[in-house]
């Protein structure tokens, strides 16, 4: 159950598809990302693609965190039963 869970919510392509769609709509999204996208080029270049892919990876997987905590608290679930699940 706790699995189901967590992929319903969290694991969602639906979710994930929505908020894209959502990003394209945002005033200024659109220059936002092709700023990081400039950048991360830039950035690939100077250290190498297999440092840039370890750093990104762990941003990824850091902010994750982050972002589930707001989603989280966006769904109005309790703190513990976020713990409970271990999300």
């Amino acid at each position: 159950m706790q699995d189901l869970l967590a992929e319903l919510l969290w694991r969602n392509v639906e979710i994930d598809e929505a908020a894209n769609r959502l990003c394209q709509t945002l005033p200024g999204f659109s220059e936002a990302k092709q700023a990081y996208d400039n950048l991360s080029e830039q950035l690939r270049k100077i250290v190498g693609r297999d440092l840039y892919d370890q750093y990104f990876a762990q941003l990824i997987r850091y902010t994750g965190y982050e972002v589930q905590s707001y989603y989280s608290l966006g769904l109005g679930l309790r703190e513990d039963l976020v713990q409970a699940l271990g999300v």
